[in-house]
C-alpha cells in the first residue's frame, strides 16, 4: 500500500481547510481580497462536504462531531 493510500479523506481535508483559512486571512491583511475571498469559498466547499457527507460541523474555530 502507498503512504498516500493510508490517509483519511477527512484528515486531508480537515488539514488542508486549515491552510485555506490562514491563506485567506495572510491575503485579506496584505488587501487581496479576491484571494481571501478565493479562499473562503474553497473552505466553504469543504465545510459543506464535511457536513453533509460525514457529519461534522464547522463551528467557526473546529469541526465537530
Amino acid at each position: 500500500m502507498r503512504s498516500w493510500e493510508k490517509r483519511n479523506i477527512i484528515d486531508v481535508l480537515k488539514e488542508y481547510h486549515t491552510i485555506l483559512n490562514q491563506a485567506s486571512k495572510e491575503l485579506a491583511d496584505s488587501g487581496d481580497n479576491k484571494g481571501s475571498n478565493d479562499c473562503d469559498n474553497d473552505a466553504l466547499v469543504i465545510e459543506n462536504y464535511l457536513e453533509i457527507k460525514h457529519g461534522l460541523e464547522w463551528d467557526g474555530i473546529q469541526f465537530i462531531e
